[in-house]
């Protein structure tokens, strides 16, 4: 039998995980985690698709809804910042529901004349206005829970000072 050196072996287990080998309950759930914020990815890159696609035949003309590539970088930063508690946005939306709500949260942002109605995607998701604005409410809440609005107070009337001086 051949003798293999130590550094060999060494290097063989000192990998993150070995094959055969049992993962802790923390690993798994780091995998699952990961697994799901994978899918949701999927999930939106599927829906950008669709989206592009969208044609409406009542109407007879297309209804797309094109991201930049900014606001993808921003749906992807909110899906990674939401993956831990997704439910919590909507509790009996769908995954696509609430990616989809963050499409046009962005969307909105920019051009806040789009309708969720004109668009058969919204439909088919279930994403009516009343479940986009739960979730668009608790996605801003979640944020002015992070950084809480400070009253500040104000001994001197600046307002007072710049209109005696001319200033303003």
């Amino acid at each position: 039998m051949k003798e293999r050196s130590l550094e060999y072996l060494l290097g063989l287990y000192e990998k993150p995980y070995v094959r055969g080998e049992i993962r802790s309950k923390e690993t798994n759930r780091k995998v699952r985690y990961e697994q799901k914020r994978k899918n949701r990815h999927l999930i939106f890159d599927e829906l950008c698709l669709e989206l592009f696609n969208d044609f409406d035949e009542l109407c007879l003309e297309a209804k797309t809804l094109v991201l930049s590539p900014n606001q993808k970088k921003l749906v992807r930063y909110l899906i990674d910042e939401f993956s831990s508690n997704f439910k919590k946005l909507h509790h009996t939306a769908s995954e696509k529901c609430i990616i989809l709500a963050f499409m046009f949260y962005v969307k909105k942002i920019e051009n806040s004349k789009i309708k969720l109605q004109s668009y058969r995607v919204s439909k088919k998701y279930g994403l009516t206005d009343q479940v986009f604005e739960i979730i668009v409410c608790r996605l801003l809440e979640n944020f002015m829970q992070r950084i809480p609005i400070v009253p500040r107070n104000h001994t001197i009337d600046e307002h007072d000072i710049l209109v005696r001086e001319g200033k303003r």
